[in-house]
């Protein structure tokens, strides 16, 4: 209850803070920041720090030298970090109608380039608003996930477990949980009738699609190390890969949509559906191959870090397993709802978000923990430094999936502040596949869960570390051995 009282009473402040007029928020002071050379800033304490797969370490350090809230100059970028859960709640209150966010630059030269327009990811202003109506109302409505969702990730999640070879090191577990998350995605434009009757004409063009797409994350990767418009005026190795790939990618991705645009004539599936709204071809070939790329990174990732964390603990697996085999578990939609579940999901996200950085550019002058933020300056929300801070989460460093379930008062166990793990968001530009991502998610683990036992191949060895590669990607391949169930 008192966590409750002090969460409302924080809100409140900051509620208030948002009605001081201008010119008292003008009075305020400027952010902390850290001493920095002329043009690099901080760049060569990144360096010292790690890098750029390093860098949520470099600012969860700096949070804890500067406080909740600081600005820095890395080398050309220069933003305000915000881990405070009630802050970063108020950054989403102030993103302003349409939200602005930052974009990979070498993705957005491309689009230049070579003048290819994208999906929902790209888009900005009145037309982001309008296509984004369109998708949250086919994918974030309370029925969605009954209606639209269950049955294709049930489907796909079946197969996958049924693939897994007992006793066997799962091989390229990375590139199969890509081939998954695109399953997944054909099967709910779909629908999960029609994908059972297409799955084997399918299944070559999904794993070639799969398989740009990982390539696609690779390259950029490996690109975001330099400035794109650099290494394009250079005709570096590094541009022309990636070049390369994207291009595959988007071929390859238009190609399926074009394929399955006629199987779902009939309204079948979010393809039909989004047809069925008025949407045109081309705008549903710009809307879905987005949601194809973006999906195999953020879900694929996602899911090794579950499985990697469920390996390591084997008193999870047997406490989900039980829950699992109870009746009124049986069915897949109360197994997507299954709080324990559910608890693993948020809990895997909490310790290793895909995206550790929220970005956002205020549209105007604000109060963000009593220092002036001007308007247009970008606004970086630190996600893993605020999931691993005991003020938010007590044992943080943790494993504890029980702490997401709830007690008899309504209160989570072992979470005072849970909006400091947001790992879709939230306001207006929050994730629109949250509910598909979590219905996958939770299906997928139910079906390992209830066929295998998932031990570490590796033994005793360090389990991978945490890196930044655009999203967070473990250090080190994950190798995992299913063990049958007895």
């Amino acid at each position: 209850m008192w966590s409750r009282a002090r969460e409302w009473s924080r809100a409140s402040s900051w509620a208030a803070r948002a009605l001081q007029p201008q010119t008292q928020q003008q009075q305020l002071p400027p952010p902390p920041a850290p001493r920095g050379l002329p043009l690099v800033g901080t760049t060569l304490d990144l360096i010292a720090a790690g890098s750029a797969p390093r860098l949520h370490h470099y600012v969860d350090q700096r949070h804890r030298q500067l406080g909740p809230v600081f600005r820095d100059s890395i080398g050309p970028v220069d933003a305000v970090f915000v881990s405070d859960p009630n802050e970063m709640r108020r950054v989403f209150s102030l993103e302003g109608r349409y939200p602005a966010h930052i974009v990979p630059e070498a993705w957005l030269l491309y689009n230049q380039v070579y003048g290819y327009k994208r999906g929902l990811f790209f888009m900005e202003g009145e037309e982001w608003q309008r296509f984004r109506r369109v998708l949250a109302g086919q994918l974030l409505r309370a029925s969605s996930v009954p209606e639209l969702l269950l049955a294709p990730c049930h489907a796909v999640a079946k197969d996958f477990a049924a693939e897994l070879a007992p006793g066997q090191v799962v091989p390229d577990l990375e590139s199969r949980m890509y081939l998954w998350a695109t399953d997944v995605l054909v099967a709910v434009l779909l629908g999960a009738q029609r994908y059972g009757e297409l799955r084997s004409q399918l299944r070559a063009p999904t794993r070639e699609l799969a398989g740009a797409v990982h390539k696609v994350f690779g390259e950029s990767a490996r690109l975001s190390l330099m400035p794109a418009k650099l290494a394009r005026l250079l005709h570096l190795p590094a541009w022309r890969h990636f070049v390369s790939a994207v291009q595959a990618a988007l071929d390859q991705g238009n190609a399926l949509v074009t394929r399955l645009i006629p199987e779902c004539a009939a309204g079948n599936g979010l393809l039909g559906r989004l047809l069925a709204a008025g949407v045109s071809h081309d705008d549903a070939r710009r809307l879905v191959v987005d949601l194809l790329l973006a999906a195999g990174d953020t879900t694929a990732y996602s899911m090794l870090w579950l499985v990697l964390l469920l390996a390591k603990h084997p008193s999870v697996q047997e406490e989900l397993h039980g829950a699992l085999s109870q009746p009124a578990a049986a069915e897949p939609e109360a197994a997507a709802r299954l709080p324990l579940a559910r608890g693993v999901i948020r809990e895997a996200l909490r310790l290793y978000p895909v995206a550790p950085f929220l970005c956002r550019y205020l549209p105007e002058d604000a109060d963000i923990g009593g220092y002036r933020v001007s308007a247009g300056q970008l606004v970086v929300l630190s996600l893993y430094t605020s999931g691993r801070s005991e003020a938010n989460f007590p044992q943080a460093g943790r494993f504890w999936p029980q702490r997401w379930l709830r007690d008899s008062a309504g209160a989570y166990r072992g979470v005072t502040a849970s909006h400091a793990s947001l790992p879709f968001a939230m306001g207006a530009r929050s994730c629109v596949g949250q509910k598909l991502a979590e219905t996958q998610m939770a299906l997928l683990i139910a079906e390992i869960t209830k066929r295998f036992r998932l031990e570490l191949a590796d033994g005793a060895e360090p389990e991978p570390e945490m890196v930044l590669r655009l999203v967070s990607v473990p250090s080190r391949p994950v190798r995992v051995r299913p063990l049958p169930r007895l």
